[in-house]
């Protein structure tokens, strides 16, 4: 019957049945919910998942269903035929190896994504409706947590802030450049050691603080620099690398064998707290480094915080900058903990031992892209939660470790949106899936894997093999 209506709808005959589509991948979907929830509420130790069993050649049929429908400007109906789903596409996710990275809600049914890696060539997406059209190419963008600035990053390092996207192009605040990331104040003698930084922009994560008035940029290859209004102009202070965070050490030990000084950059991350006070970084051969940028002309060591996994990988600020929390790494997996900062100012601790301060938010997630959920989004948690956007999965969970929730998406997470004024989480992923999540409603029934999982509103799909992006 369902399959008739099909063809009747689509006017075509599917030579693979796809009428199953839905309710094996809800069969699938609901066990392993149970299984996240005992796992979540302690009666399980490890949740045992299934797999989803859909094949490459289902997928391919509903793919070139939603495809048609979007072509009949009908890509709002896909939803209520075929469920979206990650595993059956793959192999197709295989053909196109251009994820989404930066991403933002920009009004109820307004939005803009990245997509491209810093590598690679990049694509500006805007989404107004059911439009989805190139624009003039952003290396990155991101919102200040109040929503009041929109900072833009344009190709050649121009940095731009305005009150919203549509306020582009604005004359920019400052031009960063390779320059900007050498480090000024080296003892003469290691000052030519240190190699200079190529000119390729690598940018992963950038930030504005609510009063408008500092700016942070990482760049994968050449470090964090703070752009700082000092009440005149526009001034700029390189976080890391620098004499602070160890550089002058690092340099003598290294040059004792080479030459010159390539400074180490590997899983280099950091945040802004909104308040602008602090900036929290860390690299693969350092720790979590919480930073005091009060007098952001003179930074100083808040705190150096041990990591309980491998590597340092990401970091994120709650939004009334009162907590931190950091990742570290291990292949896929990873460790995640929150402290108050308030609380942790003047320690050093040391890496795998847990600190009273330490309070563990996530024990398995190699965290990507993060972010947060005020109080009013944050179902039952107090003062808001944390999204810790991994490899496959999200996990929303309190400032005392409390999980509130977790989605599963199946890929790992290239960036995150949170948009109080329209109740939003937007979230990119290098699966080359754009997903509008409501976390006010629950999905009932479960259409993806997770434990309370919010429901998704919409899904947009950005693969180069596409003649267009397509919404479901």
């Amino acid at each position: 019957m369902f399959r008739k209506f099909l063809e009747v709808l689509l006017g075509e005959r599917n030579t693979v049945d796809v009428s199953g589509w839905n309710e094996q991948g809800r069969a699938v979907a609901r066990f392993n919910s149970e299984e996240i929830g005992a796992f979540h509420e302690g009666r399980k130790e490890a949740p045992n998942l299934k797999e989803d069993s859909r094949t490459p050649e289902m997928a391919e049929a509903v793919l070139s269903e939603v495809i048609a429908l979007n072509a009949q400007g009908r890509g709002s109906e896909a939803r209520a035929l075929f469920d979206p789903a990650h595993a059956p596409f793959i192999g197709q996710m295989e053909k196109s190896d251009r994820g989404l990275l930066f991403c933002a809600i920009l009004g109820p049914d307004e939005f803009l994504v990245r997509q491209g890696t810093y590598y690679q060539d990049n694509t500006t997406w805007h989404i107004r409706g059911g439009e989805i059209s190139k624009v003039a190419p952003l290396a990155a963008f991101a919102w200040s947590r109040n929503r009041q600035h929109f900072l833009a990053v344009m190709p050649d390092g121009r940095v731009t802030l305005g009150s919203g996207y549509s306020t582009l192009p604005q004359p920019p605040v400052a031009t960063v450049t390779r320059a900007t990331f050498v480090p000024l104040d080296l003892p003469e003698e290691l000052q030519d050691a240190f190699e200079m930084p190529g000119d390729r922009l690598a940018l992963t994560h950038v930030a504005v603080s609510d009063d408008g008035q500092r700016i942070l940029l990482c760049d994968a290859e050449r470090g964090v620099v703070l752009l700082y209004h000092n009440g005149r102009d526009w001034a700029e202070q390189l976080i890391f690398p620098s004499v602070l965070l160890g550089l002058v050490e690092d340099m003598r030990e290294t040059l004792q064998e080479d030459e010159e000084y390539r400074s180490q950059q590997d899983m280099l991350h950091a945040a802004l707290s909104p308040d602008g006070k602090f900036i929290a970084v860390g690299h693969q051969f350092g720790g979590h480094y919480l930073i005091d940028i009060e007098d952001p002309s003179a930074p100083k060591e808040h705190a150096t915080l041990g990591y309980l996994s491998e590597y340092p990988h990401d970091a994120c600020f709650s939004s009334d900058s009162r907590h931190v929390a950091f990742n570290s790494c291990h292949f896929y997996n990873g460790t995640t903990f929150c402290s108050e900062i308030d609380r942790v100012k003047g320690l050093q601790t040391p890496p795998w031992e847990q600190h009273s301060s330490q309070v563990t938010l996530n024990s398995y997630l190699r965290v990507y892209a993060s972010g947060f959920l005020p109080e009013s989004l944050a179902l039952s948690a107090t003062g808001g939660a944390f999204l810790l956007a991994g490899s496959g999965f999200t996990n929303c969970v309190a400032v005392d470790g409390q999980v509130q929730w977790e989605l599963e998406h199946g890929s790992s997470a290239g960036g995150l949106d949170v948009c109080p004024q329209t109740g939003r989480i937007l979230l990119a992923s290098y699966s080359g899936f754009l997903h509008l999540l409501d976390p006010s409603r629950q999905q009932d029934p479960p259409l993806s894997s997770g434990y309370k999982a919010p429901m998704e509103i919409r899904r947009w799909i950005f693969w180069d093999q596409l003649k267009h992006p397509i919404s479901w």
